[in-house]
């Protein structure tokens, strides 16, 4: 076996920013489970292994927003360790490392990954982001025996990965793609995506004349719809490996579960509140008790693609009281907009993993003005909103899931430090965007989250912080895209070659980015605020 076990090693993965991996949002998660989290308190310092860390990307952004904790990223690919510590320099950051390593070797000898728990050692926080449903078994069971050697008592570990029924479809284009890479002339890379697609699509037939494939799998043209082949590395990493296998979550909870790690919760919050399943589900789904079997019934009712599963090695239940303590002094934020949805047609609907959810006005609307009005914490909301504990932490999951809210960090000791870091980690950050490199994050260090951003928004803002009005102001961002080699793309993704149409696009970005986008990036730490004049 060559020495990437089968995982797909020809290109590097993308880099990418999940707000679900951030400590805080895991705590969170666990104390809605009546879990005590692994620090006592926001701020507090804290150990963090991230396994399958790619590019690094992530990492370094949670080690920017967190310098009172301390990162280790582990992956195998040298061209991801390399990228990964090259970022780091660039940003300056000293709390956090990455080790090239293999999952396989370190389950055989975890010395690399620093003191054992035993010994005072481990990681409150190990994560793997999607890569369980990546590797080989033997791969995923290293995985596995790997974080729970790494954490410590009760200490938390975030798995996301693909499931089942929710990735049947395109079980079928991963299968087609595979053997049309085996036949593959190496020079053309993207040639086999494109013949996959293309060849799913002419044999799902049409609407007026679909064949036995549409009718069994109705839902793969819309998977084949978000299939990008743009988006090379992406769908390598997510196809390309030779142990790809989406699985039912009754069969990894199960393999977790060898390896001491205890089914706790979720990171998509509102999944924890089963009370939020259609009404038609909730007889069948309530009356089971076997947590395997309802968690395998509630995914195939809702056609689940997508787990972010937390588990914990270690069950420290809390009391009632040490609850109320904990959930009532955390405190909160306004992210960004809808937070209060006024006139809308219908306010307080939330999309979910569940299905469409839709809240009470006369009791989400008081909760969500006086977030909009500033930072509070979930104590005094409770006491405006008089509802109980579960209620009021269902709504906020709605909301935190909506991106409404974020946890607040700005009243922490080291929030100047904090602030000052972050602003100088986003000035290197746009510096690297605009010359390429394809990220698209900002940190929001008040909220201890990113902010996704495009090139464009970046070419604007350095153009703004220039002193430059329109139309120089549009001149200059298109000339910046031009030298990259990069078309203006209208809102349905098409280029725009017409200059007056582009002139227009960019009228429109740029008002968004002046009235909603750059009062964010001020508000919450990401931009020194304007001076008063």
């Amino acid at each position: 076996m060559a020495w990437d076990h089968g995982y797909y090693s020809h290109s590097t993965y993308s880099s990418g920013f999940f707000r679900e991996l951030a400590p805080s949002w895991l705590d969170f998660a666990a104390l809605i489970k009546g879990h005590s989290p692994p620090r006592s308190e926001e701020g507090q310092p804290f150990h963090y292994l991230e396994l399958g860390c790619g590019m690094g990307f992530g990492l370094c952004l949670q080690a920017a927003l967190h310098p009172e904790g301390t990162f280790l990223g582990i992956d195998f690919n040298p061209d991801h360790i390399s990228h990964a510590e090259g970022l780091r320099r660039r940003l300056a950051l000293t709390n956090v490392r990455f080790l090239e390593a293999d999952f396989v070797a370190l389950a055989a000898d975890p010395a690399p990954l620093g003191p054992a728990p035993a010994f005072g050692g481990g990681y409150q926080y190990v994560v793997a982001h999607g890569i369980a449903t990546w590797v080989r078994e033997p791969v995923q069971h290293a995985l596995f025996a790997v974080a729970s050697a790494a954490l410590r008592p009760a200490g938390l570990f975030y798995c996301s990965y693909n499931t089942q029924p929710g990735w049947l479809g395109r079980t079928t284009f991963q299968k087609l793609y595979a053997l049309e890479r085996s036949r593959a002339d190496p020079a053309d890379p993207r040639a086999p995506l494109r013949r996959a697609i293309a060849g799913l699509r002419e044999l799902l037939g049409t609407a007026e004349q679909p064949s036995a494939l549409r009718h069994a799998i109705p839902l793969l043209e819309d998977d084949l719809a978000g299939l990008d082949p743009e988006q090379f590395d992406y769908l390598c990493g997510e196809f390309a490996n030779d142990g790809w296998q989406p699985l039912y979550v009754a069969d990894l909870h199960q393999r977790c579960q060898a390896h001491k790690l205890h089914p706790l919760g979720s990171a998509t919050l509102p999944e924890s509140f089963e009370q939020l399943l259609a009404p038609s589900l909730k007889g069948l789904i309530f009356a089971e008790v076997n947590p395997l079997i309802r968690q395998t019934m509630i995914d195939l009712a809702t056609h689940k693609s997508f787990r972010r599963d937390v588990f914990v090695k270690g069950l420290d239940p809390l009391t009632l009281q040490d609850a109320e303590q904990r959930i009532g002094g955390l405190g909160l934020m306004p992210l960004q907009p809808p937070l209060s949805p006024g006139q809308e047609a219908e306010p307080f609907t939330f999309a979910t993993s569940f299905g469409k959810v839709q809240g009470d006005p006369a009791v989400y609307g008081p909760i969500a003005d006086r977030l909009a009005a500033g930072a509070c914490t979930i104590s005094e909301l409770q006491d405006l909103s008089g509802q109980s504990t579960a209620e009021l932490l269902m709504i906020l999951s709605l909301f935190l899931d909506a991106g409404w809210i974020g946890f607040h960090r700005g009243r922490l000791a080291n929030a100047g430090k904090l602030m000052a870091q972050a602003q100088r980690c986003n000035v290197v950050l746009m510096d690297l965007i605009a010359g390429g490199r394809p990220y698209a994050s900002l940190l929001l260090p008040e909220v201890g989250t990113a902010l996704s951003v495009t090139l464009v928004d970046v070419l604007i803002h350095k153009a703004i912080a220039e002193g430059l009005q329109d139309p120089m102001l549009s001149t200059c961002v298109l000339m910046g895209l031009e030298q990259m080699g990069v078309h203006l793309l209208a809102s349905d993704k098409s280029p725009i070659s017409d200059p007056e149409a582009q002139l227009e696009r960019l009228g429109t970005l740029i008002t968004d980015f002046r009235e909603r986008r750059l009062p964010i990036l001020q508000r919450l730490g990401a931009l020194p605020k304007p001076k008063r004049r």
